[in-house]
């Protein structure tokens, strides 16, 4: 094939159509735990209604200011890219379809860098203590300092997961109030359990069965036990669940409930992922390397988000 400006363009177009095609077919289920915040083009956003500002208080004399400048999680977008570069010579010899599915595993990858990165976090923020919460203190932790009684909790458990566990954790959820003692509006919200792979049948059987087998599902008991051992499954169709790859280890599992604003963690955008192809961009790859890239690209980031809305366990 003669690669004209022409035949280029073409492949530019085809490439493009690829990209998006996968990139809208991928599954993102990140903003299930994630606020999403799209920050337009600023480069860091300082996020201070984390801490809470409290109930309205009758007008009496003067307004109460509540001071939102103490607490905050500061998110710098980060730019991110992902490059293929496809030989000229392939291009000239009609093999250019052999280098599609790199195209669109690309498409997929963009979609779901988020997840990655979100799901991630939360996997990270389980082991590491380093991460902080707005109140400065490790998220999954003990959340005391600077808390009224009514407002202190431990979102931190070593427990497998079970029927006893999840009762546990739903309840704490339930129980949670901001940093003032005021009861989250999330706290009627529909639990959402998030697990890995290796936990997918036991997240299933909790959420489906009407008698569970053994008191605690996923800990050892025997398929044969008794049929007096078998207990009603008061948890089934109380919770959704999602099975998700990113989670570091096999036995953990996090939990918080479904609300468009109290999520455990921040998705911030600057740019959505695009798609870079010649000839408007890297012109010198096309001439000393004789090869035709294409690249995406994208600007976010994510941290943490309310503690509040966090329950995970480690499952050791």
């Amino acid at each position: 094939m003669e690669l004209t400006t022409s035949a280029l363009l073409g492949f530019r177009t085809r490439y493009e159509t690829i990209f998006n095609q996968a990139f809208n077919v991928a599954e993102s289920t990140i903003q299930k735990v994630a606020f999403v915040f799209n920050s337009g083009r600023v480069e860091q956003v300082v996020h201070r209604w984390l801490s809470g500002i409290g109930m309205p208080k009758e007008f009496l004399d003067e307004r109460k200011i509540a001071n939102l400048m103490t607490a905050g999680q500061t998110i710098t977008n980060k730019l991110w890219e992902n490059t293929v570069g496809v030989p000229r010579t392939a291009l000239e010899r009609d093999q250019y379809g052999v280098y599609d599915p790199f195209i669109a595993r690309m498409g997929q990858l963009a979609k779901l860098h988020r997840d990655s990165l979100g799901y991630g976090l939360l996997s990270s923020m389980l082991s590491d203590t380093s991460i902080k919460a707005y109140d400065n203190i490790a998220f999954y932790g003990n959340h005391n300092t600077g808390r009224v009684t009514a407002a202190q909790f431990n979102n931190k458990s070593a427990a497998a997961l079970g029927a006893l566990s999840l009762q546990a954790g739903i309840a704490a959820l339930r129980a949670r109030r901001d940093n003032k003692g005021v009861p989250l509006a999330a706290a009627q919200a529909r639990p959402l359990l998030v697990v890995p792979p290796s936990l997918e049948f036991v997240a299933a059987q909790l959420a489906t069965l009407s008698f569970i087998v053994g008191t605690q599902p996923g800990s050892g008991a025997s398929s044969a036990t008794s049929q007096a051992a078998q207990q009603e499954n008061v948890l089934k169709g109380t919770f959704d669940y999602i099975v998700v790859p990113w989670l570091a280890t096999a036995t953990e599992w996090h939990l918080t409930l479904v609300d468009p604003l109290y999520k455990p963690v921040i998705l911030q955008i600057e740019t959505e992922p695009e798609i870079m192809t010649p000839p408007q961009y890297f012109a010198e790859d096309w001439a000393k390397r004789d090869q035709f890239v294409v690249g995406s690209r994208a600007l976010h980031n994510v941290a943490p988000g309310l503690p509040e809305m966090a329950y995970g366990s480690t499952g050791a």
